[in-house]
């Protein structure tokens, strides 16, 4: 069989052209691995039993419990099969029932011993794997045979909610919730459940994260908030949800990017509506000396300038560039942007 690479990188954002005021840095900013919820998926889409070198030659029991040859497991087992056998990268048995949602042999292997809290060479676990493709009851089986819940494992150092959260397994995500599995374990790059459901626009998982205690306002790397998350990549719900829920709708990232400026630049119109509704501050720099109607102005995103400047945005101030919003308007050639902004008095 051929080898799977996990987490394959996609392509590569390309910055924006005609960007004298380095507006463009947001989009090198979602290159980061703190924003894995934009720019690629979580591991769990490469099967770990395939994750091996071609050559490999794993042993009968796990070739049975991969395929889900319920049979064929029990005679292997009642001849005496090394239940905690495992391939070169750490996989078992189990671990390969487990991701593939062989109930019954799951069942069968824990009833013979299997070590439910086996870990790949990465960490991985019969849990994370489960969990990560939404496989309930094969996840209840292992919660009652005493799985570790916040076991640490893969590329990324993240736990079986985050990988649920990610991939909007909401009845597994309230299984291992009911289980007391840590709301706000933080991954090896900082992001948490919630941050990881916002950025994907999981609207329910969101909730129900909520609802057992999740920290609306934990910065993923020290970067980005899940108001963040759901700002960038335009879950308007997400956003209304997590502002209910007491989000700062001003926090800022290490560039003092806020929520606001994202959604501005990037024309998310109802993020923009539900952010200044929560009093979200229109005029704050960040540490280049853009403003939100900068950014929507450089975008040309014109219902955006319209919205904030209703909210008394204003449209003097200068970045570092010396540029205003009237002058990156004009630069990209936005001429109803420009036209507005000058109805309004800006001028460069």
């Amino acid at each position: 069989m051929n080898p799977i690479q996990e987490n394959q990188p996609t392509e590569p954002l390309q910055p924006m052209n005609n960007d004298p005021s380095g507006k463009s840095r947001l989009i090198e900013k979602s290159r980061r691995p703190t924003l894995f919820f934009v720019i690629s998926p979580l591991m769990v889409s490469a099967c770990l039993f395939l994750n091996v070198q071609a050559n490999a030659q794993p042993d009968d029991l796990i070739k049975a419990a991969v395929n889900g040859e319920l049979s064929l497991v029990k005679t292997l087992i009642a001849a005496n099969a090394d239940v905690n056998a495992a391939m070169d990268n750490g996989a078992t048995a189990l671990m390969g029932a487990s991701q593939l949602d062989h109930l019954e042999v799951v069942q069968v292997l824990i009833a013979a011993k299997a070590d439910v809290n086996a870990k790949m060479g990465d960490g991985r676990t019969a849990l994370m794997g489960a969990a990560g493709r939404g496989h309930l009851e094969v996840v209840r089986a292992l919660l009652a045979a005493k799985a570790d819940l916040n076991t640490r494992g893969g590329r990324g150092g993240i736990t079986a909610l985050i990988l649920a959260s990610e991939n909007g397994y909401l009845e597994v995500v309230r299984a291992l919730l009911d289980a007391k599995a840590d709301v706000n374990a933080i991954a090896g790059d900082g992001s948490t459940a919630l941050i990881t459901a916002s950025g994907k626009g999981h609207l329910e998982v969101v909730k129900a994260l909520l609802a057992a205690k999740a920290d609306v306002n934990v910065k993923a790397g020290g970067v980005v908030t899940a108001l963040m998350a759901a700002s960038l990549t335009n879950n308007p719900e997400v956003v209304k949800t997590l502002i209910a829920a007491k989000a700062d709708v001003n926090v800022k990232d290490d560039e003092g990017v806020t929520a606001l400026m994202v959604a501005s630049r990037d024309g998310h119109v109802d993020v923009v509506r539900a952010l200044l509704a929560a009093k979200a501050d229109v005029n704050v720099a960040d540490t280049d000396g853009g403003t939100a109607l900068m950014f929507a102005s450089w975008g040309g995103q014109m219902e955006i300038v319209r919205a904030l400047l209703a909210a008394k945005a204003d449209v003097s101030p200068k970045d570092k560039n010396g540029s205003t919003a009237l002058t990156l308007a004009s630069n990209n050639d936005h001429q109803d942007v420009v036209q507005l902004l000058k109805s309004v008095g800006a001028d460069n």
